[in-house]
């Protein structure tokens, strides 16, 4: 699976998730990278309404799914994995072979260095990795990076 991490929000709510999406974009980090919320959830929903993108017949039955909550039955992180789909408030990356850039991963890390006073729940995964690789030589921030875990 590689190096798969993720790292959850305490507060779940749409307002505080934006909010700290708005730090990730402050801070430059590519768009790809952000807590997953609610309205993710409606992009995907829309996307099946209209045809785009790939869901089985076998996965999301068309005649089953009428509504965004039917929607969510198919469309969970339990039936998935949060490797597919990520929990609301939880943001995910692969550290390893390269699929997440150093740079992202930089930008990761300043984010929770001078952002993530009370505001992260927990992280999991392979995040101890992601401290060694996010670019932070410095011993006493790669310390701060590993409280979180």
């Amino acid at each position: 699976m590689g190096g798969f991490t993720s790292i959850q929000l305490r507060d779940t709510s749409q307002e505080h998730i934006d909010e700290q999406n708005a730090e990730l974009d402050a801070l430059g980090v590519a768009k790809r990278y952000r807590f997953y919320s609610e309205e993710n959830i409606k992009l995907e929903y829309e996307a099946f309404l209209n045809g785009d993108g790939v869901f089985p017949e076998d996965d999301f039955p068309r005649d089953l799914i009428n509504s965004l909550e039917d929607f969510k039955i198919y469309w969970s992180p339990k039936k998935w994995g949060t490797c597919f789909i990520p929990e609301i408030g939880m943001l995910t990356f692969d550290c390893y072979f390269g699929r997440t850039s150093t740079r992202a991963m930089h930008g990761i890390a300043r984010y929770l260095l001078y952002t993530f006073e009370g505001v992260i729940k927990e992280t999991s995964g392979s995040y101890s990795t992601f401290v060694e690789r996010c670019g932070y030589k410095a011993k006493t921030k790669q310390k701060v990076l590993l409280a979180l875990e």
